[in-house]
């Protein structure tokens, strides 16, 4: 069982490291330097690429490494939970919806599509509708996703504790690139809006909303 946790939390924190590595721009400027200018096109879907097929690995460590059940929830609880996960499933596909999913997925940069009228494909800050909550809401809405599920285990236990310390490390680097990026205007959203949970109502209401 030890073992079993001990995989798990040390694939979880390569896959970190990896994934945190990946998404430096330390490492996007040497792409650009070893391979011109080119590669801002391809980037985002390479990263996604390796994003999805590294974190393959976690299924047969769930499936195949020995585990222990912690509890299974059952009615009215189990009901509860499914109702919570499938709003958790909507929170995040809105989210998508609002930073434009083309552009997450690095679609529109691989086919340089433009986004909402824009000259090229790099989206606006977006501080409008679960933007107003908290400034990370699919790492919120992730989260509430992954802890309400129905029958917890040791294994799983320690991967969502793992992917939870990453997720929220990660926003301090990617807040890092947005503050890089808007300069002002977000260091002024950063101080309104909480980071990851929604503790208070909406803070933010741009201008002409």
């Amino acid at each position: 069982m030890v073992a079993s946790v001990v995989i798990i939390v040390g694939y979880a924190a390569l896959y970190a490291i990896l994934h945190s590595w990946l998404a430096s721009q330390r490492m996007k400027d040497w792409t650009r330097r070893s391979f011109g200018p080119t590669t801002d096109r391809w980037y985002r879907f390479a990263y996604n690429l390796v994003g999805g097929v590294t974190l393959l690995p976690f299924l047969p460590m769930l499936v195949w490494l020995p585990d222990k059940v912690l509890y299974t929830l059952s009615p009215p609880w189990l009901w509860l939970a499914l109702l919570g996960q499938l709003i958790a499933a909507a929170g995040i596909l809105y989210g998508l919806w609002q930073t434009n999913v083309w552009h997450f997925l690095g679609l529109c940069q691989l086919f340089d599509i433009p986004l909402d009228g824009r000259e090229d494909c790099r989206p606006p800050l977006v501080v409008f509708g679960l933007y107003r909550w908290v400034r990370h809401p699919l790492y919120f809405w992730g989260l509430v996703l992954i802890w309400l599920t129905p029958q917890m285990t040791v294994n799983r236990l320690a991967l969502f504790a793992s992917f939870s310390v990453y997720l929220y490390v990660g926003t301090f680097f990617e807040e890092r690139r947005l503050v890089a990026e808007f300069g002002d205007d977000y260091r002024a959203y950063q101080r309104q809006v909480p980071r990851m949970i929604p503790w208070r109502g909406p803070r933010w209401q741009p201008q002409g909303r």
